[in-house]
């Protein structure tokens, strides 16, 4: 299965303390890493997002961002007056001791920590009604991104199938050209051993001469290379159909085609294979920027 590393949702919810919006965003990274971005008032929610969001994909970098857009009632906040007075009183208490004018900004005052009682959900009770609002939240963007996900994976698979179909030709081709190349260069090697053991005096037995060219032609022989190649090829394709993404598989079979084509190059001397060669790993190199994007 095909999935981009790259996606984009954003996935909005109305409840009583306000406007919540969520934006999943990936791109693409070797690894799986996670940021989530949210509210004060909910920070302590940060690994629960982390757990779930986890669960979402293998690879890539996400980042997740919660924005609530508070209700009246809750934005308001309530002043609690017995901190406020406290601070107040404290700080009157220094500027008399300091000699300054005990002119106080209330404004001021009020922005310390505990003044002003700002949303809280730490009961129990709210932290159910909180758990199952992000729940539902996060399914509808998470839905969403994966869909977007798809998308761009059904794009990078068919142009990811339309090169490992010219390196397929490309094989076919090589595989074409190679065979009577095979058969000529046996025959000459053959004849050269022949000529040499003659002119030294030497003579062998068929069985053992024969064992002596094989030695010889398979340095140059890619006839198993060329299988390799085609057994690599295939299974590329079947692995692409798997249910699961299979991008980092896909990437290591690639390295192997990769290692055939590098093989088979520095065995032949026919320069037109020799240039279908470099053909073939220019293509297999676009296989690879392109499966650098599947998760």
């Amino acid at each position: 299965m095909y999935v981009s590393m790259t996606g984009f949702s954003r996935s909005q919810m109305q409840t009583s303390w306000g406007t919540l919006s969520m934006e999943i965003s990936s791109v693409n990274h070797r690894y799986q890493e996670i940021s989530v971005r949210l509210p004060r008032e909910f920070a302590s929610w940060e690994p629960w997002f982390h757990q779930k969001l986890r669960k979402l994909f293998r690879r890539g970098k996400v980042q997740m961002r919660l924005e609530v857009l508070w209700a009246q009632s809750f934005k308001t906040g309530r002043v609690n007056r017995e901190v406020l007075l406290s601070y107040c009183s404290e700080l009157l208490e220094l500027r008399r001791g300091l000699a300054l004018p005990l002119a106080l900004n209330v404004e001021q005052v009020a922005s310390f920590p505990g003044v002003l009682d700002l949303p809280r959900f730490d009961d129990e009770e709210d932290s159910q009604s909180v758990e199952a609002v992000f729940d539902e939240l996060l399914t509808n963007a998470a839905s969403s991104w994966q869909k977007m996900r798809e998308t761009e994976g059904d794009h990078l698979r068919d142009e990811v199938l339309s090169h490992l179909a010219e390196l397929e030709c490309l094989a076919a081709e090589i595989e074409e050209r190679w065979l009577p190349t095979r058969d000529a260069a046996f025959a000459a090697m053959r004849a050269r051993v022949s000529e040499a053991l003659e002119k030294m005096g030497e003579k062998l037995e068929e069985s053992r001469y024969m064992q002596e060219i094989v030695l010889l032609t398979d340095k140059w022989d890619v006839s198993e290379e060329l299988a390799r190649l085609k057994s690599h090829a295939a299974k590329f394709r079947s692995t692409g159909e798997d249910r699961e993404s299979t991008g980092r598989k896909l990437d290591f079979i690639v390295q192997e085609m990769n290692r055939e084509v590098n093989t088979l190059d520095s065995k032949v001397a026919d320069a037109d294979i020799r240039w279908l060669a470099v053909d073939a790993k220019a293509c297999l190199e676009r296989i690879r920027e392109q499966i650098q994007n599947l998760e």
